[in-house]
């Protein structure tokens, strides 16, 4: 079995939990890869690493916070593998594993004692006023349109499905998927849902209006968001990773995305157990 390891190293100073990580799974028989690269370089020496695309991987591990989970996710030579994180973070939706159940962890993996989830994603592309492609991408978490730097209220035309559901004057949208529940859009007041769920969330940002309700459409909707007229770039943040400048009439278009992802379970699922403790964590960690 072949195990690619991926780290941030602000999270992992030195590597040392990367280089034990790498260790333990070549003793238990297995081989830790990492794609050859300046921040990978710190595995070398008495480490047994092969220096290879991940794409030649069976499975990948994931050190860091979430962020570092959703950077992961976006590398063209991981998509596809299934992956598990060691949760680094302060909160850590997204890992699974503690650091002080590294090595019975990794025995797991590579006895195969795990259960895969399929994380639904969201396709995203954008167009200009007169219904050109500008960019599209993917997201595990969320779509965001926001105002950008511009300090003027941004108002967005929300069709569902073909039918006009609503010009909505704020800061902008969320457009989530139930992994990105727990979010940006649970910030914005949007409710917490199941990752197993199969849908579309849409959250207002600090709307300007007398009610503030987040919109719940199927897996199999088709949902626009139109720039009206704005004096400035309205900005669309895919997954936090890839930013797209947006004029007036310019519009977003939000699907389920053929590609999923696959993510490792070793326990039972607990989502609503862990879900308090994890967001109380995150006022205590500093």
């Amino acid at each position: 079995m072949r195990i690619g390891l991926f780290t941030n190293p602000d999270r992992d100073p030195d590597y040392r939990l990367s280089r034990k990580t790498a260790q333990i799974i070549s003793r238990l028989g297995a081989v830790a890869v990492a794609e050859p690269s300046a921040r990978s370089t710190a595995l070398a020496g008495d480490i047994a690493v092969d220096y290879a695309d991940y794409s030649t991987c069976d499975l990948m591990v994931c050190l860091g916070g979430d962020g570092t989970f959703l950077s992961m996710v976006h590398q063209a030579s991981s998509a596809s593998i299934p992956v598990v994180g060691v949760n680094l973070g302060s909160v850590g939706f997204l890992p699974e594993i503690h650091p002080d159940h590294l090595e019975e962890s990794i025995q797991k993996l590579i006895s195969g004692n795990y259960r895969i989830e399929q994380r639904m994603m969201l396709g995203v592309r954008c167009f200009d006023s007169q219904d050109e492609l500008l960019e599209e991408g993917v997201a595990l978490n969320d779509a965001v349109i926001s105002r950008g730097g511009s300090p003027r209220i941004l108002t967005l035309e929300l069709t569902i499905n073909q039918e006009t559901v609503d010009r909505i004057p704020g800061d902008g949208l969320i457009i989530s998927t139930p992994t990105g529940s727990t979010a940006y859009s649970l910030s914005a007041g949007g409710p917490i849902i199941h990752p197993d769920l199969k849908l579309m969330l849409i959250t207002p940002i600090c709307p300007h209006t007398l009610h503030n309700r987040s919109y719940i459409a199927s897996d199999k909707s088709r949902v626009v968001v139109r720039i009206c007229e704005y004096p400035g770039n309205a900005q669309l943040a895919i997954d936090g990773r890839q930013d797209i400048q947006l004029k007036s009439g310019s519009y977003v278009e939000i699907n389920k995305s053929e590609k999923t992802l696959k993510v490792i379970r070793l326990g039972h699922d607990n989502f609503y157990v862990s879900l308090p403790q994890k967001i109380e964590a995150r006022g205590r960690a500093r």
